[in-house]
């Protein structure tokens, strides 16, 4: 019997990348999930996968920047698994810019995936956590979260604003037995880091990068810290990067 047996999680942008990575991970350790991303295919696709670890599982349609969307999948994954137990905060999206270039319809959309989806997500879940008194929010951030980095200035300001949405929300649910973390990854091999891993000249399959699969495993160590002992914020850097920074 795996770690989460009994548990039911809810993982955004679950159709690739760091999300089904997650999933899957979650999934292998008895967890019920709810896949939620934009594309069903996908999504569909990976609920097989999940279901041969014996996991219950369900595709879930999510469009972040829709307030309806969010309660209308929020309200499926529960009536087909019941409450939700672990958010998982994932799905993200970033844009190369420098700021005098950045158009207003790209930080919008920046702002309004990364930050608002996320803290409408929230304001739908936590209810219910609050009234079991448990529950588990992973919010995934970045390393653009505690520092800056050219051409990323809108991606920088969501990340930013997400660890204070975080610091927030820890304080207002702790007495009710929440636990609020943030993942702090840089660089992931990921479709989201294509173009910024081209604009530096990096192999598309440099060993150098964090796999999906490694992010996952910090999820999973998230997922099971119980007792005196709590990680708000846990950060991976690249191996190869600079230490402390």
């Amino acid at each position: 019997m795996g770690s989460l047996h009994g548990q039911v999680a809810f993982v955004t942008g679950a159709s690739r990348g760091i999300g089904r990575a997650i999933a899957l991970a979650l999934a292998r350790e008895g967890a019920a999930v709810a896949a939620a991303a934009r594309s069903k295919p996908a999504l569909e696709e990976l609920c097989g996968e999940l279901k041969n670890f014996g996991s219950r599982a369900v595709p879930v349609c999510l469009d972040l920047r829709s307030e309806d969307s969010i309660r209308n999948a929020v309200a499926e994954a529960v009536s087909l698994l019941g409450p939700i137990d672990i958010l998982i905060n994932n799905a993200g999206i970033m844009a190369l810019h420098k700021i005098v270039d950045t158009p207003t319809n790209v930080w919008d959309e920046i702002m309004s995936t990364n930050v608002r989806g996320v803290f409408l997500l929230c304001r739908e879940v936590v209810p219910s956590m609050i009234e079991r008194r448990k529950g588990r929010i992973i919010n995934i951030g970045s390393l653009a979260g505690r520092r800056g980095y050219e051409e990323q200035g809108a991606y920088c300001a969501s990340k930013h604003a997400l660890v204070g949405l975080s610091k927030v929300l820890a304080i207002e649910t702790q007495k009710f037995g929440i636990r609020v973390h943030v993942l702090s990854p840089g660089g992931v091999l990921t479709d989201l880091s294509r173009e910024l891993r081209a604009s530096r000249g990096e192999p598309e399959d440099s060993t150098e990068w964090i796999t999906p699969e490694e992010v996952a495993q910090a999820v999973l160590y998230l997922c099971t810290q119980e007792g005196a002992a709590m990680t708000d914020e846990l950060c991976l850097r690249r191996f190869a990067s600079e230490p402390w920074r």
